[in-house]
């Protein structure tokens, strides 16, 4: 019971800690010329995205910014709608750039009872990469092995990962099923489509240097730059 605590009070800490940060940066920060939000699910390529996205000097984003388990995230309990609302123009407008912008996962919108419609109304600015993986089946073992390793992102070789899982077959199902409603609302919702793309992550990894140049730069307004990354999946 005691380990738990504190790893409640540890992240309690660090997230008062980064708010604070946040709050100094967007009171001091102009709004950004281009918010955007980098939105997938876990395992469907938001932090190489987002790191090859980085590669841009008039570029900058942040994290999981709704993971209410990261200190850059916004707690569960005693927050309004208009909270997280808030937290979400506060964290870009404490980023520096002409573009700013975070990864989300829908999960997290589901997480904080917020349809992508009331998103795309309450902030009708925000434009939306939108990132899946075509083979369920390799998200589903990608995301197993980085549970069970807690090994979720990485620079060096340990980061990839060389072990084996069991695949339960109806633990494999619901969670298909579970991963494709997210989906179904985020293809659903027409305003978010009036401003977003979408891209796969196996055309991501194949050919990065074509999709940032020829998509994803020119839809943010920018002129393409050489990418690069250092992350090991």
């Amino acid at each position: 019971m005691v380990e738990p605590f504190r790893s409640l009070l540890r992240l309690h800490l660090k997230r008062c800690l980064t708010q604070f940060r946040v709050r100094l940066a967007a009171m001091r920060n102009d709004p950004p010329v281009t918010p955007f939000c980098v939105l997938g699910e876990a395992r469907t390529g938001t932090n190489l995205l987002a790191d090859l996205l980085r590669s841009h000097p008039d570029v900058s984003v942040a994290g999981e910014i709704l993971n209410p388990y990261d200190p850059q995230g916004i707690r569960l309990w005693l927050r309004s709608r208009g909270a997280v609302l808030r937290h979400i123009r506060r964290s870009l407008r404490a980023l520096e750039g002409k573009c700013r912008g975070a990864q989300i996962h829908v999960y997290h919108f589901r997480l904080h009872g917020i349809p992508l419609e009331t998103v795309c109304k309450k902030l009708p600015e925000l434009l939306f990469l939108v990132i899946y993986r075509r083979s369920l089946a390799e998200q589903f073992v990608s995301w197993k092995l980085a549970k069970e390793s807690r090994h979720w992102v990485g620079t060096s070789l340990k980061a990839v990962h060389k072990s084996t899982c069991v695949v339960d077959p109806l633990e494999f199902k619901r969670w298909c099923e579970a991963v494709r409603d997210r989906y179904a609302e985020v293809a659903a919702c027409g305003s978010l489509w009036q401003r977003a793309i979408s891209l796969a992550y196996e055309d991501l990894c194949e050919n990065r240097d074509l999709i940032m140049s020829n998509k994803v730069f020119p839809f943010l307004g920018l002129q393409p730059v050489p990418v690069h990354t250092k992350l090991r999946k």
